[in-house]
């Protein structure tokens, strides 16, 4: 958890940063603050920071796909389709290397390789394409009054009841791991609707792969439920 600011166990921080550090796709993070995104910025070792508007843009990626460099890239809203296959993760491999296209050409990947999409803007959310949605695991920082309320909450009753208030954060860590899954099966649930080709319906493969992630969903939703009422027993006492 950042523990730079005070909002260290507002229930916010807390599901982010557990989606952060357990993600399957590479992350598309929402800053309004900005003060997240600095944080990644200086806790990560050897991290490289570029932008979509940078017009050393695609020199950057292509050294850090070759190098396994984190490369941490600012304006998403400028998005660059050219990063479909990196975000799908669609690797060839031949002769012993890994390789990744890029738009017309094939640049060898490391398996270090680490990218994280950035912005500042908390509207995009509204604008991004279930495309792109289906390829990253979205993490929004944007403060809505319920995250307000979980602050001063947790403060409350941390200063009365330290072992409660305990509790109360590893009931906010587990729901943060739900909420991590349902994203993950939501992204593979458009990934494979935009990857059918053909009547989806005439497609076996396909309609028991979204059997199979209905089911998982239903399941992580019904624990999901019975840990927030678990959430709410710890609040009252």
């Amino acid at each position: 958890l950042n523990a730079s600011a005070n909002v260290e166990e507002e229930s916010l921080i807390i599901e982010n940063e557990n989606i952060l550090n357990q993600y399957n796709r590479f992350p598309l993070i929402i800053d309004p603050s900005g003060k997240h995104i600095d944080s990644l910025i200086h806790n990560k070792e050897d991290i490289k920071v570029t932008s979509f508007l940078d017009e050393s843009f695609m020199k950057q990626l292509e050294s850090a796909l070759r190098f396994g460099t984190k490369l941490l890239v600012l304006d998403v809203e400028y998005y660059d389709p050219i990063l479909n296959s990196v975000l799908n993760k669609e690797v060839q491999r031949t002769g012993g290397r890994s390789l990744v296209r890029l738009g017309k050409q094939d640049i060898d990947l490391s398996p270090s390789f680490v990218l994280y999409l950035c912005t500042s803007n908390p509207d995009i959310s509204k604008s991004l394409t279930p495309d792109l949605q289906s390829r990253v695991t979205l993490i929004n920082y944007t403060v809505t009054a319920s995250s307000l309320h979980e602050q001063c909450l947790s403060s409350l009753i941390k200063s009365q009841s330290p072992d409660v208030e305990q509790q109360r954060v590893d009931t906010l860590k587990l729901q943060g791991e739900y909420k991590r899954r349902l994203r993950d099966l939501e992204s593979s649930l458009l990934h494979e609707l935009n990857s059918a080709k053909g009547k989806i319906l005439e497609q076996d493969s396909l309609l028991l792969c979204l059997e199979n992630l209905k089911s998982e969903a239903n399941t992580i939703t019904t624990k999901a439920k019975e840990n927030r009422n678990a959430r709410k027993s710890i609040e009252k006492a």
